[in-house]
Parts: structure tokens; C-alpha cells; sequence
């Protein structure tokens, strides 16, 4: 199975965090990214090297489209989330709704991601 790498898990690997490391080397699994988690690395770049590390990223992986089925899947999980009292920041919504319909575990250490309700099918990989 197939794993979507959320942009927490990328910074920490390209910062060289020891668990990301360590999981990365473990990885046997395809790897994708999403789109919107491109968006997310190339607004933290502040250096050429950071820059030429996430193009190296969008040329190795296959990269995964926010298109309208991610963006209704996103406010679905938003509004739900909203009923409850408690939204996620939204291009994390973008990225659930990324991996929900592709039918693969997001890898992230972001904690909110478990707050989805199962019923939307995320799965969540930690590290």
C-alpha cells in the first residue's frame, strides 16, 4: 500500500529529525505527495539549498491533485468538524481529504488529524 507524506513529516526528514529518518528508511511503500503539501513547503522556503531539497521532492514522488472531489471531501470534513466545535487549519483539510480519496495512510505527527471522524476513511500513519 501506498503512503501520502504530510508536509510535518517532510520538514522533519529534510531537517533531519531521528524519527522521520528512521521511518523513511523503513518506508518500502510507494510514496505520494499532495499538492497542497508542496503549497506548505514552498511558503516556509528561506534558503536556495531548502528550495533545490523540495524540488528534488516534486521530481522524485508523484504528486497528488486538489481537485474538486478533495475540495468538497475538505468542507465536508471541515463542516463536520465545525458541528463539533473544532475545525483543522484548512490545508490540512485539504491534505486529509487528499489521502482519504486516494485510499492511502497520511504520514504526520500532526495530532489534529486524529480529530477527522472515522467515518471519512483517513488513516493515519505516525512516526
Amino acid at each position: 500500500m501506498a503512503v501520502c507524506l504530510d508536509s510535518s513529516f517532510l520538514v522533519d526528514l529534510l531537517a533531519g529529525e531521528p524519527g522521520a529518518v528512521t521511518f523513511a528508511k523503513a518506508l518500502t511503500e510507494p510514496i505520494a505527495i499532495s499538492a497542497v503539501t508542496f503549497y506548505e513547503l514552498l511558503v516556509g522556503v528561506r534558503d536556495r539549498r531548502r528550495l533545490k531539497q523540495v524540488e528534488a521532492l516534486a521530481g522524485e514522488y508523484p504528486i497528488l491533485p486538489a481537485d474538486f472531489g478533495v475540495c468538497a471531501m475538505a468542507a465536508a470534513i471541515q463542516s463536520r468538524l465545525s458541528d463539533g466545535g473544532r475545525m483543522i487549519p484548512v490545508l490540512d483539510a485539504l491534505i486529509a481529504a487528499t489521502a482519504i480519496l486516494a485510499g492511502i495512510p497520511l504520514v504526520s505527527r500532526d495530532e489534529h488529524f486524529s480529530w477527522i471522524p472515522r467515518d471519512f476513511g483517513l488513516a493515519l500513519a505516525g512516526y
